[in-house]
């Protein structure tokens, strides 16, 4: 019983360790929840990055229940996760870009201290985790690797490993927010619709990137 309750222990606090650590390399998501804490303040672009977590809550469930297979064993399939998502990334970037186009600082000022927002940040940041192929093959890697250890200790250490693991990556993108927040008041608008206005053209070349290797893959692998 002892050795239940060091691994629960272990699994909590490597679990933890591992969110933080595999969540500060952002990817289309974090950006995107980073862009929206710009312009909208920390709860909007938190909401985004919690989109995200859902997508990848549901990610690690499905992995556990092997139907993410498909994913490595259909070429259409992954093909099509791939385009898809280059298609959906590339709209958001270029409405945020084409936004940015008719955006003056007085206009910058007002949506900043808007409390009620149209838009959807958590489905969103749900979206484009979703819809990013590299989240699911990601996902389907660390399976096979780190998560598969804390399979084989049973089904308690492998839920709590999971779950402290989506935890420690909800306070990585919490604190990357937080910070990014922090700078925005200390900056003037002008450079915040700059970086914002960068953040929008990375996102649309990611989505580019990605709908181009989907086409690659479709045409010469």
């Amino acid at each position: 019983m002892n050795g239940l309750y060091i691994l629960i222990i272990r699994a909590l606090y490597i679990g933890l360790f591992t969110g933080i650590v595999i969540a500060i390399p952002m990817g289309p998501a974090g950006i995107e929840s980073v862009r929206w804490t710009i312009l909208y303040g920390f709860r909007q672009g938190f909401l985004v990055a919690a989109g995200s977590l859902i997508a990848d809550a549901i990610d690690v469930m499905l992995i556990n229940f092997g139907l993410l297979d498909l994913i490595e064993t259909n070429r259409h399939l992954e093909v099509f996760f791939w385009m898809l998502s280059g298609m959906v990334i590339f709209y958001i970037g270029y409405k945020a870009v084409k936004s940015h186009k008719n955006f003056s600082s007085q206009t910058e000022e007002e949506e900043l201290k808007k409390k009620e927002i149209k838009s959807r940040p958590l489905l969103t940041g749900f979206v484009v985790n979703a819809t990013n192929p590299m989240t699911h093959f990601f996902w389907v890697t660390l399976s096979s690797t780190v998560l598969r250890v804390w399979r084989s200790a049973g089904r308690l250490p492998y839920f709590i490993f999971a779950v402290a693991m989506l935890s420690g990556m909800c306070l990585s993108l919490a604190g990357i927010n937080y910070f990014a927040s922090k700078g925005k008041k200390f900056s003037t608008p002008k450079l915040s619709t700059k970086l914002s206005s960068l953040l929008s053209y990375g996102i649309a070349a990611i989505g580019v990137g990605f709908f181009l290797y989907g086409l690659y893959r479709l045409l010469w692998i």
